[in-house]
């Protein structure tokens, strides 16, 4: 009995166990269940959820794409967040309309910023070498495409709103007309667009104007000026002994009236005169051909250009009028000279502009005042001088005295004058010849000779009671007498000084 005892009593144990097993499967399986339950559900609810976020982030977003400035959206759970920059407080309000029509939405939370309107709206830009701006832009692509113009400057500009339709047109092709420039200034206010500035030559201010071609009219008022209008570069000179220089017109590219003064040996030349900035450059040196001679004119006008140099020259009887024309045509010009016998009394005085030297007028002649120290000695120096570059000639076997006689009577002639006047003193003209022929008459000759020379220096003012003439013949020879050189040489002038 035990034994089965014993074994029932573990049958039941057994079975208690079993059963408790199983109460313990079926507990685990309905907390399994109701865990899968709880997770099932909250991962239902969080698809949902992201569901959700993602369709109001869409829809915000396309809500907000035809902002102006680009409004950014962002969404957290179903808070639509908002921030940026709109124009105007009408944007605003249809950017929250559009956004409060979105499905699923909770708030709107807008950090946004409304630009302030301005009036009028403007551009002002300054080309004067690096550009300068300042005003405003209506949007961040505009500011971009004015960039292209305005170099570093467009960063500066204040973004606004208010701009009018067809501003930012304006806008460019007003930058791009101070391009052209050397230099100017634009200012845009709304629809109006001013241009001022200087243009190198028509070609640049004819691309400007065309960078404002096409614009509505009426929008666009505009004022150049040239500072070299296209002309060919002509000018005139004119030159008076005792007036100077002065002159009209236009010089060319590279020559200017300083230039051509220091060229032609002048102080100063007068006048008002553009210098060209267009075409081929020129200077001064076919004018410094005249400079050695200007001092010996009465007058002259030269009148250059492009394809010619044309030159007048009016001088005194005697002067060297051929070496001029020769000097001038070698330099390139086509040369006129004449002569002429100036106005003028005994003894007037002028200052010659080209020399610089003081004149008198001796008989029909603008002479040079000499500037030594009158005395014996300095006059007996001045007077060998002349006479030692030059001879006075005459036609062979006459009195007559040669055309080139002239030029060294008017050299002699203030000489004889300044110290006859300064310093009182008295000069005998002897007149000399070879031994050529009869002595008799070569005495009579050589005193023809003086005669004539000091008549001709007595018309030009030399006092007469202060020279007089001696003929010596064919005495006192400074060179032999047996070479046609030698006898050259003892047909001579001699001016001799005395108290």
């Amino acid at each position: 009995w035990l034994p089965l005892a014993a074994s029932g009593f573990e049958w039941q144990s057994a079975a208690k166990a079993s059963w408790g097993a199983m109460r313990m499967r079926k507990a685990l399986g309905v907390g399994v269940l109701v865990i899968g339950t709880v997770i099932l559900g909250w991962w239902g609810q969080t698809q949902s959820a992201h569901r959700i976020e993602n369709h109001i982030r869409e829809a915000a977003s396309l809500a907000a794409s035809g902002s102006l400035h680009r409004v950014t959206t962002w969404v957290s759970g179903r808070d639509i967040h908002l921030t940026g920059i709109v124009d105007s407080s009408e944007e605003e309000t249809a950017l929250f309309a559009a956004l409060d029509a979105v499905p699923g939405r909770r708030v709107i939370i807008s950090e946004v910023t409304v630009l302030p309107k301005q009036q009028p709206f403007t551009l002002d830009v300054i080309k004067n070498g690096p550009l300068t701006a300042k005003g405003f832009v209506p949007t961040e692509a505009a500011r971009a495409a004015l960039a292209l113009g305005l170099e570093n400057q467009a960063a500066g500009l204040t973004l606004a709103s208010g701009a009018p339709a067809g501003w930012l047109d304006l806008a460019k092709a007003g930058i791009a007309a101070l391009g052209p420039l050397t230099h100017g200034e634009m200012h845009l206010s709304d629809t109006n667009l001013t241009l001022t500035g200087e243009a190198l030559g028509p070609d640049q201010a004819a691309a400007a104007e065309a960078a404002l071609a096409g614009l509505p009219d009426g929008t666009v008022s505009k004022a150049l000026t040239l500072q070299d209008d296209g002309a060919p570069a002509i000018f005139t000179l004119d030159f008076a002994a005792a007036e100077g220089a002065k002159i009209a017109g236009k010089l060319p590219k590279g020559l200017d009236i300083a230039m051509l003064a220091a060229t032609l040996g002048l102080p100063s030349i007068a006048g008002d005169v553009k210098t060209g900035l267009l075409g081929a450059s020129a200077d001064a040196s076919p004018f410094a051909a005249l400079k050695p001679w200007l001092g010996k004119v009465e007058s002259l006008q030269i009148t250059a250009g492009p394809v010619a140099r044309l030159a007048t020259v009016i001088m005194q009887p005697a002067s060297d009028g051929a070496g001029l024309q020769a000097a001038l045509q070698a330099a390139g010009f086509d040369v006129s000279v004449t002569t002429k016998t100036p106005d003028g009394a005994n003894g007037d005085m002028r200052r010659n502009a080209a020399s610089g030297l003081d004149q008198r007028f001796m008989g029909g002649y603008w002479l040079d005042v000499p500037k030594f120290e009158a005395g014996l000695t300095g006059c007996q120096a001045a007077a060998d001088d002349v006479l030692a570059g030059a001879r006075v000639n005459f036609v062979s076997g006459s009195d007559e005295l040669d055309p080139s006689a002239v030029t060294v009577i008017n050299d002699l002639a203030p000489i004889m004058a300044f110290c006859a006047e300064t310093a009182g003193l008295r000069a005998e003209i002897g007149g000399y010849t070879d031994n050529s022929g009869d002595p008799v008459a070569n005495l009579g000759l050589s005193q023809r000779r003086a005669v004539a020379v000091r008549l001709q220096l007595v018309a030009r003012g030399v006092p007469p009671a202060s020279v007089r003439a001696v003929g010596h013949g064919d005495a006192d020879p400074v060179a032999d007498n047996a070479t046609e050189e030698g006898r050259a040489r003892n047909r001579r002038t001699k001016i001799t000084w005395s108290q």
